[in-house]
């Protein structure tokens, strides 16, 4: 999968921008990785790009997650997030990390505008180089969806 960006910011680097702007740098989104175990600067967030980052972001003092996915995850994630600050046990967290991983074999988006498809035919329109899922792409990604307990008819929004 191919990044945005493609740059990675360090610790360093955030700490700076935070003390050079702290009005305006209140938060990070981390697609890579490298920052949301081990940034800590007081009123900040730092929000892993993945759910299969929730529930240990969380325990180290993430505020939550920004990633695509969660158009189609929410639920799960809301359950996952909910649980967590309310002390429960993650019953949930192993489904919505197995459901990530799923949509992470194919180009995220274009995984999602393919199973958002199948309810609504304008999500078939993407913009090159990206595309719908060839037919048995698209067979794989609803049938281990369906496998794991998750179909369109659970994706409302959280």
């Amino acid at each position: 999968m191919k990044k945005l960006c493609g740059y990675k910011f360090s610790i360093e680097c955030i700490e700076e921008l935070v003390k050079k702007y702290p009005k305006n740098i209140i938060g990070v989104k981390d697609s890579s990785y490298n920052l949301f175990e081990n940034l800590k600067i007081e009123n900040f967030s730092v929000l892993p790009g993945s759910e299969s980052k929730l529930f240990k972001g969380l325990q180290l003092g993430c505020s939550g997650i920004i990633t695509a996915t969660c158009n189609a995850t929410s639920t799960l994630a809301r359950k996952v997030y909910d649980d967590f600050n309310d002390g429960r046990d993650q019953t949930v967290n192993q489904n919505l990390c197995d459901v990530r991983a799923e949509f992470e074999k194919y180009n995220l988006i274009s995984g999602l505008h393919t199973y958002f498809s199948k309810k609504e035919i304008y999500y078939k329109n993407l913009l090159p180089p990206l595309s719908i899922l060839n037919s048995k792409e698209t067979s794989d990604l609803i049938n281990n969806l369906e496998k794991l307990n998750f179909s369109l008819n659970n994706t409302e929004a959280a």
